[in-house]
């Protein structure tokens, strides 16, 4: 049997193909019948070749890191340390630990992990990503079972929102009452909006540009106190105004490449606040850091990246309560044929139409 996959196979350039797919199913893995995968910035990222030329993958490559499915084979093995069976709903955690390196025994990163959407096609099946009607499963794999009364679009939210009760409540340890400014109203600065709401935050921040005022709309919605579009306003100033001249007590920085925010993020936290830091800025370097005000003000100051296997939990578990509107940051559902397509939209760059979160769907 085959199955399509959107394969990489150089710079800025996707072929649909097909890829046969195993007739039995690892020792102690799965394969997986893939429903959708979502996108995030890192998928524009590797598709512009950024990802290869920084040594993490090589072409060629199934990309997709988000992706839902239904358990389609799995050994004895697998069936008992998953407690999952065939047919069963899953979403599957984008970065695998392997366990038992100095970093996992220790409980901080891991030394070797496996990544999603970045394995070659040619290692074993080559089924390693979610923009394909197959995956194969690595049995050191997190998978988490999910509702079948949920859609496919909003499913594939489990990822940006599990970014979000990590980077406020795990990281950014966000108590009750306190205050939260929200650099960028993305997929994950709105994750962060619902995290802060569940965390009993007392004032919600939010900011965003001109062009994003559908997104701080959103995040109105979803629970925020506030919002600022950036070219209208001085964000420290506004944001001490709100506050009463304190600051904010955290602050979560989301933006890509820009530096700007960062100074905004120094500026506006309180003094002894934190500064969550998961705006990836493309390698390079801020030459005007206002260090000064970084160690008067006695700022924490914390790099994050992905998500863990507690906020993942909570994203599904939230999703699946129906508590929050999540349905609003879903913007586009397009099949595998139309992947290049989507990166091109997701990245900003089709006239005209704006894109929050995108569902990669396998037909």
């Amino acid at each position: 049997m085959d199955a399509k996959a959107a394969i990489l196979v150089a710079d800025r350039t996707i072929e649909i193909r097909n890829v046969h797919v195993p007739d039995s199913p690892p020792r102690g893995g799965a394969i997986l019948s893939v429903e959708g995968c979502g996108m995030c910035g890192s998928d524009i990222k590797q598709y512009e070749g950024i990802t290869a030329r920084s040594g993490m993958m090589t072409f060629p490559c199934i990309p997709g890191h988000e992706a839902l499915g239904r358990i389609a084979m799995l050994d004895a093995e697998a069936k008992a340390r998953w407690g999952l069976k065939e047919g069963d709903r899953v979403a599957v955690h984008g970065i695998a630990p392997c366990g038992v390196c100095t970093g996992c025994m220790a409980g901080v990163a891991c030394q070797d992990n496996f990544y999603y959407g970045f394995r070659s096609l040619d290692v074993g099946s080559g089924l390693w990503g979610g923009f394909a009607e197959a995956m194969e499963i690595d049995p050191r794999t997190r998978l988490y079972k999910v509702s079948d009364s949920l859609s496919v679009e909003d499913a594939l939210l489990f990822n940006p929102l599990a970014a979000g009760y990590d980077w406020v409540i795990d990281q950014g340890r966000l108590k009750v009452g306190e205050t939260v400014l929200i650099l960028g109203s993305g997929q994950r600065g709105l994750a962060s909006v619902i995290a802060a709401v569940e965390a009993g935050a007392s004032q919600i921040i939010v900011t965003g540009l001109c062009r994003d005022r559908f997104k701080l709309d959103i995040a109105m919605e979803l629970g925020a106190t506030a919002t600022l579009v950036v070219e209208d306003s001085d964000v420290p100033d506004a944001v001490k105004t709100l506050t009463g001249g304190r600051g904010t007590d955290l602050v979560i920085e989301t933006t890509p490449g820009a530096f700007g925010p960062v100074r905004d993020a120094i500026m506006a936290v309180r003094v002894g606040g934190t500064i969550i830091l998961g705006g990836l800025k493309e390698g390079e370097s801020m030459n005007d850091l206002p260090f000064d005000q970084l160690l008067m003000k006695r700022i924490r100051l914390v790099g994050v990246l992905s998500s863990s296997h507690w906020a993942t939990q909570q994203a599904i578990r939230v999703i699946e309560s129906g508590r929050f509107p999540v349905e609003r940051l879903h913007t586009h559902t397009l099949p595998l044929a139309k992947l290049e397509h989507a990166v091109h939209l997701l990245a900003g760059e089709v006239p005209d139409e704006a894109a929050l979160h995108i569902s990669i769907v396998e037909q």
